[in-house]
């Protein structure tokens, strides 16, 4: 009796693992096929920006109407004056820092928030970056 169990088993397991009419012999991939293992990276700078910006989100939003945090929204920062936002308690040293959030001037205080404008209160030491910088800019500029 335990012997035809284990037959019987033995058949259904090898009936399981039976091989497609387009699979290749051998058991391999065929030449030059590449097995796909992790999620490819996202094609534009405003998706890998996207996605960087995770990170900001922990203390910023980026939705029209959303509420400040610790942080401000950032829906539409490009082009805006800086430390002028209805609702958000800047600190003095951005409040009259007479900025405009341009692509320039973000990438300096994204790189070096303390070092571009001093006594700000943006508790990040920043992104020293270049290419993660201009991809989040480029996700940013997206924003309006």
């Amino acid at each position: 009796m335990k012997y035809a169990l284990a037959a019987a088993a033995a058949v259904a397991l090898a009936a399981c693992g039976g091989q497609s009419d387009d699979a290749p012999s051998g058991g391999t991939a065929p030449a030059g096929a590449a097995i796909q293992t992790a999620e490819a990276p996202p094609a534009s700078p405003e998706d890998r920006g996207r996605r960087l910006f995770n990170e900001c989100a922990i203390c910023h939003t980026a939705k029209q109407g959303d509420p400040h945090r610790v942080g401000p929204n950032l829906f539409g920062i490009v082009g805006q004056e800086a430390g002028k936002q209805d609702g958000f308690a800047y600190s003095q040293a951005l409040a009259d820092s007479g900025l405009v959030w341009t692509e320039e001037n973000l990438d300096a205080y994204i790189e070096n928030p303390q070092g571009f404008i001093r006594g700000n209160r943006m508790a990040y030491a920043g992104q020293r970056d270049a290419e993660r910088r201009a991809d989040l800019i480029a996700y940013l500029k997206t924003l309006k």
